[in-house]
């Protein structure tokens, strides 16, 4: 009986992302096991994201499967679930692979890109492209939180203000890869819908305000009408309304 079998767990019956949910949980397991062995520091070195990664270019994917905590790994797949079930729900679960493994590639070329010391390691890369793209596509989603139900929109600000904290305290590279999986996420999100178009609003040509001018002038008249009869009205008031009848 192998390990999947102990846990009643058939691989051929699981979508893509619960796949990935069980190699990140595998990895997990193993990464825990080094430490009896010794060789906790080899293992992370080996798959982890590194400056010198053309040395070892498959950890440009690697680094996306290696958590150190279990917190850490917990909140992935919360957040892994929940944002590829919405999205695949509205568009399929061929765009939200796209996102996440785009996001992870391009969070690890902008981790390296801006110079960052030492070593990446999890898969907030894809989660940021996957977020980001979901605020875009339905920014008032509801959010069901315990007993609350949060607009997504609000969950997001949280987010990009603990991003911004990080960004500004010393020390913290790995959220350079957030900014990249953010990027995906935008990009992506425009290629499918375009660009925002800005609607001017018309003016109107000078032809146009006469004829809005004459049909407020003729409404005074006929609410005048209509509150002291005809008679009151004055003889130019009289000419205006023939006129203006006898043009329609």
């Amino acid at each position: 009986m192998n390990f999947f079998e102990k846990f009643n767990i058939d691989l051929n019956k699981l979508d893509f992302f619960q796949k990935i949910i069980v190699a990140n949980i595998v990895v997990f397991i193993i990464y825990r096991l080094t430490f009896l062995f010794k060789f906790q520091n080899e293992f992370i070195s080996y798959f982890s994201l590194e400056s010198d990664f053309l040395n070892k270019p498959w950890s440009i994917i690697t680094y996306s499967f290696i958590h150190q905590g279990l917190f850490e790994l917990i909140f992935m797949i919360i957040l892994l679930v929940f944002s590829t079930n919405s999205i695949a729900n509205l568009l399929g679960q061929k765009i939200t692979i796209n996102l996440f493994f785009y996001g992870i590639f391009f969070g690890g070329f902008i981790y390296i890109l801006l110079g960052s010391p030492g070593q990446l390691i999890g898969a907030s890369a894809g989660i940021s492209s996957l977020l980001f793209f979901l605020l875009l596509l339905s920014p008032n989603l509801g959010v069901r939180i315990f007993r609350f139900t949060i607009e997504f929109k609000y969950i997001m600000a949280f987010i990009f203000f603990t991003d911004f904290l990080k960004l500004v305290s010393p020390g913290q590279f790995g959220v350079y890869s957030h900014l990249g999986g953010y990027l995906v996420g935008i990009f992506y999100y425009y290629s499918l819908y375009g660009l925002p178009k800005t609607t001017r609003k018309k003016k109107k040509t000078p032809k146009k305000y006469q004829r809005d001018n004459n049909q407020t002038r003729v409404d005074i008249i006929l609410d005048k009408i209509s509150k002291s009869g005809y008679d009151s009205l004055s003889k130019e008031e009289k000419e205006y309304l023939f006129k203006q009848g006898g043009n329609k």
